[in-house]
């Protein structure tokens, strides 16, 4: 698939020193090489889809939120740049507003978040694994999932949930996914 933000992105962070990247996906070496060798950045990953899928087949869902911050431990203002993939599709309501604001607070000013949003009411049953395979473009393959229902965000719930963001760039693709860029004002 074709990306209009992944550019944006990169010709953003090339200005910033060894920038650090967070992303919040699986470990995919490809994204890690490609990030190092583009950016020279320091790249974090944490896995939540790993935390989403325990707690889905635990049936601990509830617990979700508290989980996100307990996982989440950074320092205020030290990440250049998030990558959420399609996460907050997986997520409740609640636990989406509050990674949401773990993420608000620990982007620098400045700093960017990027993420898909979905908008199809649908259940479902597969990981999505980005792989960066050229700076304007991704593949991905998918990993089975334990079942539940998309978290549909619409546009307004979207801003309302990045209170202290604004939106630098969203577009529609063709599978009906927004690709959102936040930047975090200096």
């Amino acid at each position: 698939m074709t990306s209009k933000v992944l550019p944006k992105i990169l010709s953003t962070l090339s200005h910033v020193e060894s920038p650090a990247v967070m992303d919040l996906g699986p470990v995919v070496g490809s994204n890690i090489s490609f990030f190092g060798e583009e950016l020279a950045c320091r790249f974090f990953v944490e896995d939540l889809y790993a935390l989403v899928e325990t707690h889905a087949r635990a049936g601990t869902r509830a617990a979700l939120s508290e989980a996100l911050t307990a996982r989440l431990v950074r320092e205020p203002g030290s990440i250049d740049a998030i990558i959420c993939w399609d996460l907050f599709d997986y997520l409740d309501k609640g636990s989406s507003k509050q990674l949401a604001t773990i993420l608000t607070t620990v982007l620098k000013p400045g700093g960017l978040l990027y993420a898909f949003f979905g908008s199809k009411a649908e259940t479902l049953t597969h990981y999505n694994r980005f792989i960066v395979e050229a700076r304007d473009r991704l593949g991905m393959r998918t990993g089975p999932a334990t079942a539940v229902p998309r978290n549909v965000l619409v546009t307004r719930d979207v801003n309302r949930m990045f209170d202290g963001l604004v939106v630098a760039e969203s577009v529609l693709l063709k599978s009906n996914a927004r690709e959102t860029l936040f930047r975090k004002p200096a």
